[in-house]
């Protein structure tokens, strides 16, 4: 297999995983997955991104393809005509963390690019295909618009889902495929097949309970066949999909994911990397360069993204 270990030593990350551990025990997600939890899980999402120091180097604005909602964010030195889609977060019920925001923030600044981020519609009140759907919308729409600009999709744990079933149900379609795809503690079994239960419920992942992940999966699916390859990944056909790089942590309860994707891919001999960093969190990466460790990785990917475009 493709994957890389390394050990997160910084203090900085030490740090960062406490105010991690008190942030998520603040929004009481946990285990449960009722609607009441999920309302104050939202609210205080709100609450947090309004308090968010915002980066004075990137245009933000928002705007509309095709119906679905999407937050765009450009570069005040714009280098590049290429562009990102950002799938972000959540469980599949929660819409964007300001941690995202600022990862977006940062990828824009960095790459010199436009991030298109989907603001998806979450479950419960709309289950599958709803999101998936408007994913594909804004991808075409965008590649009808820049038809000379080169894509990358970037998807977080619930959007590493969206991002890997997207390019999937292109290639089905055989639509134009992205230029590369980025996954971050990606979900790619939402079925069960997949044997999460060594990291599954322990103290070290302090975001993910797959007690409550199960919930979140169950709810987004809805009566739908959880083994579609446009719902789970993990049934779908690797060959032909485009080079992908993949971030995962060493005791996160969706580490058996990452390590499963990398060998589908390796196995339909596709290009792919992968960090397994020990010592950080569920979607770490999305911290960008606040810590010594997600800085190398911001700038790994940076680096691979800009050898594919």
């Amino acid at each position: 297999m493709s994957i890389e270990l390394r050990k997160a030593k910084s203090l900085k990350m030490k740090t960062i995983l406490l105010a991690v551990k008190k942030l998520f025990a603040k929004m009481s997600m946990g285990n449960e997955m009722n609607l009441d939890s999920l309302q104050k899980a939202r609210k205080f999402l709100e609450k947090s991104e309004n308090a968010r120091k915002k980066n004075h180097n990137i245009i933000f604005s928002k705007k509309e393809f095709d119906g679905v909602p999407v937050e765009v964010t450009k570069p005040k030195e714009k280098k590049s005509d290429n562009i990102i889609i950002f799938l972000h977060g959540g469980a599949f019920v929660l819409k964007m963390f300001p941690y995202e925001r600022a990862y977006v923030e940062t990828l824009a600044e960095k790459l010199g690019c436009t991030v298109y981020a989907v603001e998806y519609s979450v479950s419960p009140e709309n289950k599958y295909p709803v999101a998936l759907d408007e994913c594909e919308k804004v991808y075409k729409k965008l590649t009808e618009e820049y038809p000379m600009s080169k894509i990358c999709v970037i998807g977080l744990s619930a959007g590493g889902d969206l991002a890997a079933a997207l390019t999937l149900r292109l290639k089905e379609k055989k639509s134009r495929l992205p230029s590369c795809i980025v996954l971050h503690s990606p979900v790619i079994d939402l079925s069960g097949q997949i044997d999460r239960s060594i990291n599954a419920d322990i103290n070290n992942d302090i975001i993910v309970k797959y007690t409550g992940k199960k919930n979140s999966f169950a709810i987004y699916v809805g009566d739908a066949d959880p083994t579609k390859y446009d719902i789970s990944p993990y049934y779908g056909n690797f060959s032909g999909f485009p080079p992908t790089f993949i971030t995962c942590e060493s005791h996160e309860t969706l580490l058996a994911d990452s390590v499963t994707i990398d060998s589908l891919l390796e196995k339909s001999n596709v290009s792919v990397k992968t960090i397994q960093l020990d010592g950080a969190f569920h979607a770490y990466a999305a911290l960008g360069e606040r810590t010594p460790e997600t800085k190398a990785i911001l700038n790994e990917s940076i680096d691979f993204i800009n050898q594919n475009f």
